[in-house]
């Protein structure tokens, strides 16, 4: 796996454990918000019962028994309520009253009459002038079996003679809680998915030039051609153009400099050469002879410096080309020998042996006339080099001849 790729693997998992985070703290905050809220309407209706309670006080007692029916009907009351997702049919609403000691004088589901409530929270710190409220749980390894209580203190000249609670169970609202819930999570995952998605389309989108830049990079340097897919033919022609342009402009630069000193160090020798035999041919009693010898030796040279343009000229269309035409294996072995026995009768004036070490059954894939050219002429070049008597080896590999 490369580098590349861990990093964006790694920036995914962040993105995930980010992703992960946030849902969960969203998810994990939704039931208080629930809570908040029903506790806000518990409120109200405690203020509202502790006032109707207010009204059935009696020298200071509290009177009940306008309650008992009241929530005995509501109780059988018969409706149906959709509350967007939520069907309810029932209430669930709980009330009780107590007296100023906390003991109960009304239970709206009649189990703890005449019960002592001065230490729930809500009461007590209702009796103290503050603000009560509690959740108790009516089976207690049941969590979801918790009800909220929120206590309005009952006056009685100015005096705390009571207190009226009101309670509500959180499976009241637990369905909308798991509703939400499971919303957020949906839409948390899709949104999550989607930006996933997005950023993986961008991330190749952006990236994967950069591989066909390497790609082309590679091919441009090996001097094949490239065959562009159909998908974003326009936009890759473009690119290759630029490349093409960049490896002109880079290579003219070596290019000029190198065909100079070359140019220069091949045509000095033979310039030397007709410069000397041109000052002996101004001395006026020089034999005919020699002086036809002279002109023999200046019409040599001109020959070589003539056929040294003419290589640098072959030499010149061939770096110029982008690509090798009818590219296709060929036999490197018989190709060799053709070129040493062209180079023998050179190579035998100044005592060098070509030799050629090559595999019989080695091909490259190529143009043979664009490797046959340039071969020939180092071939050339070989015997004219200022070498002592030796041996040469001409050697091959898949791309060219050393």
């Amino acid at each position: 796996m490369t580098r590349r790729n861990r990093i964006f693997i790694g920036i995914l998992l962040i993105y995930a454990l980010g992703i992960a985070f946030m849902l969960y703290r969203i998810m994990d905050d939704i039931d208080p918000r629930y809570r908040e809220s029903a506790e806000e309407s518990l409120v109200e209706t405690s203020q509202l019962l502790a006032s109707l309670a207010e009204q059935e006080v009696r020298a200071g007692a509290i009177d009940t028994a306008r309650l008992a029916p009241l929530f005995k009907a509501l109780y059988a009351r018969q409706f149906d309520a959709q509350i967007y997702s939520l069907r309810k049919n029932r209430v669930e609403l709980r009330a009780y009253v107590t007296d100023g000691a906390g003991r109960v004088l009304f239970d709206s589901l009649g189990k703890s009459a005449g019960a002592d409530f001065s230490r729930w929270r809500d009461v007590r710190l209702t009796l103290r002038g503050g603000y009560g409220a509690r959740a108790t749980r009516d089976v207690k390894e049941d969590p979801s079996s918790s009800v909220m209580y929120v206590a309005a203190p009952i006056r009685w000249n100015g005096q705390i003679i009571g207190v009226a609670s009101v309670g509500k169970p959180v499976t009241s609202f637990g369905q909308f809680v798991s509703a939400a819930r499971k919303k957020t999570l949906y839409v948390g995952l899709i949104s999550a998915l989607a930006v996933l998605l997005l950023a993986i389309i961008v991330s190749v989108w952006l990236v994967r030039p950069f591989g066909l830049t390497a790609d082309y990079v590679r091919y441009v340097r090996a001097q094949r051609s490239l065959n562009l897919p159909r998908l974003g033919r326009r936009a890759l022609g473009v690119l290759g153009a630029a490349y093409n342009e960049m490896r002109d402009s880079l290579a003219g630069r070596n290019y000029v400099a190198d065909y100079v000193q070359t140019l220069t160090h091949e045509v000095k020798s033979p310039l030397s050469a007709i410069r000397g035999a041109a000052e002996l041919l101004q001395e006026p009693d020089m034999p005919q002879a020699e002086r036809e010898h002279f002109l023999a030796n200046i019409t040599r040279e001109a020959g070589r410096i003539q056929e040294m343009v003419d290589r640098m000229m072959e030499l010149t269309a061939l770096e110029t080309r982008r690509a090798l035409d009818n590219a296709r294996p060929v036999a490197l072995k018989p190709l060799l020998d053709e070129l040493a026995g062209g180079a023998r009768g050179a190579a035998g004036l100044r005592n060098i042996a070509i030799e050629v070490d090559a595999p019989p059954t080695r091909k490259t894939r190529c143009s043979r006339s664009s490797i046959h050219s340039p071969a020939r002429i180092r071939a050339r070049k070989a015997p004219d080099s200022d070498w002592p008597s030796s041996r040469k080896s001409p050697r091959c590999t898949t791309g060219a001849l050393s």
